[in-house]
């Protein structure tokens, strides 16, 4: 025959250790949703020790004994105290599901309700304490066995007055949450009421405490399986704007392929144009809304079986109908945005695209390569001069990227071995006319042919393979002055430009270190030029550079300086060494130019910062850069750049005769 007691005080003790193992399960379980994890741990942690304390209720009751005298007073405390404690831990868990938060302050929804709640927990554990030396609720005779008190039936009703509360806040606010979670926080309310009317008529079994040990779990299961898949759509979702990312474009993609609805589709990739200024102008977060409000505008316009995901940056792409892609791009090209800036400001921008639009015709092409192709055509797109330009991918595009793509190659098979060489062009004092520096510029010989930088800069700085080239050419360097200072040669600083992609990378100055000091020269023959139009890096980043850079013992230039719109701002903000005036300046012979440039060259010398000229063709510039106080000249007036016999060669006669 089955012994019940021993089977419910087994039961208990099981269910106890599983709610301790589940509140440990969810507080090391990584969450989004913190305030949900916290509470769902604490009242997992609170249903195993109400659990425990009844499972000792059982083991200490009619024994005999003072250690099962306390153990049976305490337990009856812990049980008690813990029933009218839950109140305040299931509505902390409907406020958190419901509202969002814990708070119950002042114009948060049903406050006053909450703070009864709060009381009345309060008051039934105060009740509880007075109980334990009056007998109200409950006796435990000399014989160590539990009888009920007088007002027993109050402390079934304080909990089950609570709960009524607590439904009522569920039931208003239901449409706060989803179905499932509804059913759920139901179950938090239902079942320990079951278990407390069910356990005061027939007294002797631990259902109120089951009951509560059920919906416990039930929470935790459910806050499982809600926090996997808010993983799953965090996957899938952009956080700043709250459309589908990448991964779910190609899956969306995929799921047409399968039934060949794709070719119905274009594709539509684009971008916003100058986006960057309004991050300039609001900050990085009225952005970030602006990018949102931008979304959500244009979702508008498309159709339920139509697709819109947010790529990077400013960058989106669309699935649409074929029939409605003149019509969507037509309002793509002027769209007007509302906003509030951070200091509360109501705004409005105007927002136009770029776009390149892949229409899809083969079901077998690629969901990858479907957004490849659209993108691709959006590349063409931003490489056009029309501020509303939109490109198609065609046969012959597709062609051009292909030949694009063998180029890519043959640019890094030639980085591997080596076809790549540094070019130095000499920069001159024009007062005495002696050789005081060279840059180094990359030069790309291949079967014979001298490739210049115009072809395969702006490739490789594409695809990223500009960073390569730059450590190469620096290692180059190095190798070249070691060998001319073996020579007994007197070798000037050695500038070389690296590009701004290479701002991307925080351990830049230490590579570069590494790479000279291996090398053995001294590090102030070394000086890295860094060109001033860098829009993909806030000027902090710029700075931390070349503080690095000087923390190592090198210098530093700014390249083509007065070509961007922020060109105080970097003088101001960043400790370059010198300035390298841009080409444009010294090209123009009109007195407005001129006027600017003798402005430039008189701030930087008044703040410590040394000229390069650079760009310099004729005897007249000369004159008049000397005028201004501009004495280093870097151009064909002197030398174009040579390689490194005819380098040496100059190193050996560093005096020019002109």
């Amino acid at each position: 025959m089955v012994d019940i007691l021993s089977t419910q005080v087994a039961l208990l003790l099981f269910e106890s250790i599983f709610c301790f193992l589940s509140a440990i399960l969810c507080a090391m379980k990584s969450s989004r949703d913190k305030k949900a994890k916290i509470v769902v741990t604490i009242l997992s942690i609170m249903a195993g020790v109400l659990l425990l304390s009844e499972f000792f209720f059982y083991v200490c009751q009619g024994r005999s004994g003072q250690a099962a005298s306390f153990g049976l007073h305490l337990s009856n405390l812990i049980l008690f105290i813990l029933c009218d404690l839950f109140l305040i831990g299931i509505l902390t868990d409907f406020r958190v599901v419901l509202f969002g938060g814990f708070s119950i302050k002042k114009g948060q929804p049903c406050r006053k309700r909450s703070i009864f709640i709060i009381l009345l927990s309060i008051s039934g554990m105060i009740m509880v304490i007075i109980s334990q030396f009056t007998g109200l609720y409950y006796t435990i005779d000399e014989t160590n066995t539990y009888h009920r008190g007088d007002l027993f039936p109050l402390s079934v009703a304080i909990p089950i007055f609570g709960m009524m509360l607590l439904l009522s806040i569920l039931l208003q606010y239901r449409k706060n949450t989803t179905r499932g979670r509804f059913l759920v926080l139901l179950s938090f309310i239902v079942l320990p009421v079951a278990g407390f009317v069910v356990q005061y008529f027939l007294y002797g079994f631990a259902y109120m405490d089951i009951g509560i040990a059920l919906a416990v779990n039930i929470i935790f299961i459910e806050n499982i399986v809600y926090q996997n898949r808010q993983i799953r759509i965090a996957e899938r979702t952009d956080i700043r704007t709250g459309l589908a990312n990448e991964h779910s474009c190609i899956e969306w993609i995929r799921a047409r392929k399968a039934k060949k609805e794709i070719l119905d589709y274009a594709a539509i990739y684009f971008d916003i144009s100058r986006f960057s200024s309004i991050n300039r102008k609001y900050g990085a977060n009225t952005g970030n809304r602006v990018l949102a409000i931008f979304a959500e505008s244009f979702a508008k316009e498309l159709a339920p079986d139509e697709f819109l995901g947010h790529q990077r940056g400013d960058q989106f792409i669309a699935i649409v109908h074929k029939k409605n892609v003149d019509s969507l791009l037509s309002k793509l090209t002027d769209l007007r945005v509302e906003f509030t800036d951070d200091t509360g400001k109501e705004c409005d921008v105007h927002l136009s695209v770029k776009a390149g639009v892949y229409e899809i015709e083969n079901a077998e092409v690629s969901s990858e390569d479907v957004i490849n192709y659209a993108a691709t055509a959006l590349d063409h797109a931003s490489h056009t001069a029309s501020d509303h330009s939109v490109v198609y991918m065609t046969k012959e595009l597709m062609d051009t990227i292909e030949e694009k793509i063998r180029f890519e190659k043959k640019i890094r098979k030639a980085l591997e071995k080596g076809e790549f060489h540094p070019y130095y062009q000499p920069k001159v004092n024009s007062r005495t006319g002696k050789l005081c520096g060279a840059e180094a510029l990359a030069r790309w010989m291949h079967k014979g042919e001298l490739i210049r930088p115009g072809e395969f800069i702006h490739v490789m700085e594409r695809n990223e393979s500009i960073c390569d080239l730059d450590m190469y050419m620096l290692r180059t360097i190095c190798r070249d002055i070691s060998k001319w200072m073996e020579e007994g040669l007197d070798v000037p600083p050695i500038s070389i430009n690296f590009s701004r992609r290479n701002l991307a990378d925080p351990d830049l100055a230490e590579k570069i270190d590494k790479v000279v000091t291996e090398s053995g020269i001294p590090k102030k023959l070394i000086e890295i030029e860094i060109t001033e139009t860098v829009d993909e890096f806030p000027l902090s980043v710029m700075k931390t550079f070349v503080d690095e850079l000087h923390k190592r013992g090198y210098s530093s230039s700014i390249d083509d300086f007065g070509s961007a719109n922020s060109s105080m701002a970097v003088l101001r903000e960043i400790s370059f060494d010198t300035v390298k005036i841009d080409k444009g300046f010294i090209d123009h012979d009109q007195d407005k130019d001129l006027t600017i440039l003798d402005h430039i060259i008189k701030l930087a010398l008044s703040i410590g910062l040394k000229i390069v000229a650079e760009g310099v063709e004729q005897e007249t510039q000369v004159k008049k850069l000397q005028s201004f106080g501009a004495e280093v000249i870097q151009g064909y007036y002197y030398d174009r750049p040579m390689p490194e016999e005819k380098m040496r060669e100059r190193l050996q006669d560093p005096q020019y005769k002109k």
